[in-house]
């Protein structure tokens, strides 16, 4: 197959990679035939322009058809994480979600005094040697927008002025998209811990996701965009919510035909590890 450029969210192109769309796929929990028939379908259809968004599209609509619905959920679950944003449940509310089921204390949006002056936290984690987190949490609603060098610059400082203080013991610098490159070698120079979606290699967003089973329910496709507005409006937004209180199906109006398909994606996206 001759090189084929497709272009990025950030606007740059870069050749197609059959490889990556595998992984892609495979991670999700696709078997290696449906994998096999995607990527055939796809790279056949490949021309020189397309976007990684075109691409992710065709991928999943393909999986949703072939594969069984919780397999394109987790293909889905980037998507789903930026359309937390319009819903009105902050990304650092689900971010304490996550740290909450990993055995942390949490408390979100506090005012915590430095040895110099006070700073707005978003997260505050301590874990059960007592050990406290600060976070700094970044959301983009929309790929191809990268945490850079200045944010991170600011975030040390202000977490280096509250380990003085003794108010934290490290702080995290977070966010749903990626870091620029020269971010990464910045934190890694001064110690700076950083999560985003695919970094660290290990403990990197996705995995905690898959780790703790917290998918929110923007990933299920066993509903509609009006159920999502519906369940929002309700302060429903995680899987497990749905898991762990099937009446909530019915009082938002989901009839019973529908529900047993519901549940069974739900129950299978949150247990955790689950296709890690």
């Amino acid at each position: 197959m001759k090189e084929i450029l497709v272009k990025k969210a950030d606007g740059s192109t870069e050749p197609f990679k059959v490889l990556k769309l595998e992984h892609s796929l495979e991670r999700a929990g696709a078997s290696k035939s449906i994998t096999d028939k995607i990527v055939k379908e796809i790279t056949s259809n490949l021309v020189d322009g397309m976007t990684t968004e075109e691409i992710y599209n065709k991928a999943f609509l393909l999986l949703k058809d072939k594969e069984k619905k919780p397999v394109a959920a987790k293909y889905s679950l980037k998507k789903a994480v930026f359309d937390l944003g319009p819903s009105g449940f902050p990304f650092e509310d689900f971010i304490a979600e996550i740290y909450k089921a990993k055995g942390y204390k949490t408390s979100t949006g506090i005012i915590l005094k430095g040895s110099c002056a006070k700073h707005e936290v978003d997260l505050l984690a301590t874990n059960s040697e007592g050990r406290k987190y600060g976070a700094e949490i970044k959301f983009h609603n929309r790929q191809g927008i990268k945490t850079d060098l200045k944010v991170a610059l600011y975030v040390n400082s202000r977490f280096n002025d509250l380990t003085k203080s003794g108010e934290v013991d490290e702080g995290i610098l977070i966010t749903n998209t990626k870091f620029t490159k020269n971010v990464i070698s910045y934190g890694e120079c001064i110690g700076l811990k950083m999560i985003s979606w695919n970094y660290p290699q290990k403990d990197n967003l996705y995995s905690l996701i898959e780790e703790t089973g917290l998918h929110p329910i923007t990933c299920l496709t066993t509903i509609t965009n009006q159920d999502k507005r519906k369940f929002f409006d309700n302060e429903i937004v995680l899987c497990r919510d749905i898991k762990e209180n099937t009446n909530l199906l019915k009082t938002q109006g989901i009839s019973d035909k529908r529900i047993p398909k519901i549940i069974e994606e739900a129950s299978t996206l949150c247990q955790p590890g689950a296709g890690v």
